[in-house]
């Protein structure tokens, strides 16, 4: 027997391989390289931003402390002149109108006599008469002056007792001291110069990377105090990945290191400003986008020369390959047309020739394992179905779960093309909207009874012939549903979390003529911290349970409920044909804020309430600028219902 040649080793394919192996090399280098320059980049831009907080920040609360004490100083000055116009002019102490046009010409907002007793008798502001400096902590603060006449006092700016507004007070006694004159100044211009001190406010200014995030972190319990993703606001700095293990925080001055924030990997810069840590976060994916930009001439042009390459050595290896590879591939093609019987016979090469005897004793093998799997998946309990037909056939083949899920005649196994088709195309009807290639069907249980599966359907067409493969998922589709539930939902009042409660709003927004009319609330529970501190956490959450049962049962039309977290809540209502059908319900809201006793546990009464402030409109909406907007409306409404508790 003539001894077959071996299939040669090309130098083309050597030199192939090692062009290949270079250039991935200078690739893998010079990306290394220029990953080490961008982080040196990112580290030099995140102290360019540590640098320029710690100026902003010095430079702002040097003029708030200069503004503080001439505020001071004007206000102290203020009473003294309106003390010496009143002992001047005794027949306006009595007139609240002379008093409030003396009070627009020396530029303060309020102006309060008090007898030698500190009560209030006289002033601009007549519903204040009857208050003294017994009247609460703030008023307290004057009281020594009834014991030393020659005392003047300046407040600090502080809710005053009657309404809660921030106000600086002064007060000083008349010359002939009968009387104390108390002024009070609104600082409505320092409280915004405080503002321009905030760090969410210097972030906005600061940041012009859009990449990049900033967090500015409590350094005694590391909670987030600013950021510029709001919504990790409250949060532990730990729970979003940001971790000071191994760190002495009184001490960081310019530190980094490598944590997934946000379940991404990022590098983190940390430095310690003031009483907090301020962290700069920069992504990797993002390094890696701007790192492989400079390198994708050069990869094209390893590409370019891979494929010349790979052209040059097809060409000289084609007396060896092709020919002998297209003899195997029409005897295979006619294999798997259904001609098992075919026996491929190529002898250019010792390769090819044992190549064409492990063919054929393949092909061998597959008609006894095609014989035995049929016999396997009928017997067995395997919820898996099986159907193949060729191209060109006019029949099918399939195991008896593709006849149980198909609604195909039993205990047949080969049925005519187009009655599986029309079958086929019945089964598809029963497609699962969110899941992909998922089919709810019945089936038969053991006793005979039917029952709702999930079954995965897939066809691919190999080689001439279609294959399908129907598995049963039910389990796992349960377990999904059940999870998404979880994931959705708020486990204590049984409503949307706020994950829920976006992914429904951005499903409606989608198909936003369907909402007409909306309402949206931003609710939040009030005494919720006194409730868990007098009866106990577990009566707190009976407390939201309430508000959400509340909430849920308003909505004359279709509504959505979601517990945001802690204690608020959200709801949104819609499908109202016009602004005046959703004024009842939005009424509901509003009686809704001061529940009666409600029975929160056993012999436990109390009132259950709660702050509301809504946003309405009509079909598209912007869901991020609606919730803004109830959200102020809300501190609107907390604020108008503490004045009123106050008074």
């Amino acid at each position: 027997m003539k001894k077959k040649k071996q299939l040669p080793r090309l130098l083309a394919m050597h030199l192939g391989r090692m062009i290949l192996i270079i250039m991935s090399f200078i690739v893998l280098f010079t990306f290394t390289i220029q990953i080490i320059n961008f982080e040196r980049v990112i580290r030099r831009d995140a102290a360019r931003m540590f640098e320029q907080v710690e100026r902003v920040l010095t430079r702002n609360e040097e003029e708030i402390d200069s503004t503080i004490e001439e505020y001071t100083e004007d206000c102290l000055r203020n009473a003294n002149a309106i003390a010496y116009v009143l002992q001047d002019r005794p027949d306006i102490v009595k007139s609240a109108s002379e008093l409030r046009k003396l009070a627009g010409l020396m530029h303060v907002d309020e102006i309060h006599i008090f007898d030698k007793d500190g009560v209030i008798v006289y002033g601009t502001h007549e519903e204040y008469y009857g208050y003294s400096f017994d009247s609460g902590e703030q008023m307290n603060f004057f009281k020594p002056m009834l014991r030393d006449k020659k005392l003047s006092l300046v407040q600090e700016i502080t809710p005053n007792t009657a309404e809660g507004k921030l106000v600086q007070y002064s007060a000083v006694w008349s010359e002939d001291e009968e009387f104390i004159v108390q002024i009070g100044m609104y600082p409505n211009s320092l409280l915004k110069l405080m503002e321009k001190n905030e760090l969410p406010y210097i972030f906005s200014l600061l940041l012009t990377n859009d990449r990049v995030s900033l967090y500015a972190i409590d350094s005694e319990n590391h909670e987030i105090l600013a950021s510029t993703v709001p919504e990790k606001m409250g949060e532990k700095a730990e729970n979003i990945g940001l971790n000071f293990k191994n760190f002495n925080i009184r001490r960081i001055k310019a530190s980094e290191r490598l944590c997934r924030v946000n379940n991404v990997s990022c590098l983190v810069y940390y430095k310690n400003i003031g009483e907090n840590i301020i962290a700069y976060v920069y992504p990797l994916r993002n390094v890696a986008a701007d790192v492989m930009d400079p390198l994708l001439m050069f990869a094209i042009g390893v590409l370019i020369m891979s494929a010349i390459l790979t052209r040059s050595m097809m060409l000289y290896m084609n007396k060896y390959v092709v020919d002998a590879t297209n003899e195997i591939n029409e005897d295979l093609r006619s294999i798997s047309e259904g001609n098992l019987d075919t026996v491929v016979s190529v002898d250019t090469c010792q390769e090819f020739s044992e190549l064409s005897s492990h063919i054929n004793a393949m092909v061998k093998s597959l008609m006894e394992n095609t014989a035995r799997l049929s016999y396997v998946l009928e017997k067995s309990k395997l919820k898996i179905g099986v159907y193949e037909y060729q191209e060109n056939s006019s029949k099918v083949k399939y195991t008896s779960f593709i006849s149980e899920v198909f609604k195909l005649a039993e205990n047949k196994t080969i049925c005519h093309r187009e009655t599986f088709m029309r079958a086929l195309e019945r089964f598809k009807r029963y497609a699962v909207d969110d899941m992909t290639d998922v089919y709810e069907v019945t089936a038969l249980k053991g006793n005979d009874e039917l029952e709702k599966i999930y079954v995965h359907y897939e066809e691919e067409f190999l080689n001439g012939t279609y294959v399908g493969i129907v598995t049963d998922v039910t389990a796992q589709v349960l377990e999904r549903k059940k999870i998404e539930k979880e994931r959705d939902m708020d486990m204590l009042t049984g409503l949307y979390n706020r994950r829920g409660f976006e992914r429904r709003l951005l499903q409606l927004r989608e198909n936003y003529s369907e909402t007409g009319n909306f309402v949206l609330f931003m609710v939040d529970a009030d005494g919720l911290k006194d409730t868990n501190d007098r009866y106990g956490h577990a009566v707190g959450d009976l407390y939201l349970k309430k508000i959400a049962e509340i909430l849920s049962g308003i909505g004359s039309r279709k509504h959505i409920t979601a517990r945001l977290g802690g204690d608020e809540f959200v709801h949104f209502m819609y499908g109202y044909g016009s602004s005046e059908e959703a004024s009842s319900d939005i009424a509901k809201v509003f009686e809704g804020q001061d529940t009666p006793d409600c029975e929160l546990a056993d012999e436990l009464s109390i009132p259950v309430r709660y702050s509301a402030g809504y946003y309405e409109s009509r079909g598209f909406f912007d869901l991020d600028g609606m919730l803004e907007r109830a959200d102020e409306n809300m501190y609107e409404n907390k604020r108008s219902r503490k004045g009123n508790s106050l008074r």
